[in-house]
């Protein structure tokens, strides 16, 4: 398998599952006691995954590429998600909703970054454990 199917594999599947979610007409009951606690949270957890794929894209991938655009394409994908949801009877796209995915985005994406970072680089923090 190549480089680039095992880095950009996992954030395939993934945008795939969020895709599937966003499929699903009205919410299901099944889905009711997530909501509970706020759908904004569900959206910033699942956009957070898709923010920490995209940077283990960077690194596996060996791409030394700008890290906003690796942002850019999270922040992208959860826009085109929510406009998505326009086509789904019981959907509507939100601009908070985008924003919990771009905050999930940058979040995930920034947290994985600094934590592989550190423990490349051998910092005290990564040398206590």
């Amino acid at each position: 398998m190549s480089r680039k199917a095992i880095a950009w594999g996992p954030v395939i599947l993934w945008a795939l599952g969020l895709f599937l979610l966003s499929e699903i007409q009205g919410t299901p009951d099944a889905f009711q006691p997530f909501l509970a606690i706020s759908d904004k949270v569900v959206h910033f957890v699942l956009y957070l995954a898709l923010g920490g794929l995209l940077a283990r894209a960077r690194w596996v991938g060996g791409t030394e590429g700008w890290h906003g655009a690796f942002l850019l394409v999270g922040l992208l994908y959860a826009a085109i998600d929510e406009w998505h949801q326009s086509f789904v009877p019981g959907r509507t796209p939100e601009p908070a909703d985008w924003l919990a995915d771009a905050a999930g985005v940058a979040v995930g994406y920034v947290f994985l970054t600094v934590a592989r970072s550190r423990r490349a680089f051998g910092t005290p923090e990564a040398e206590e454990r």
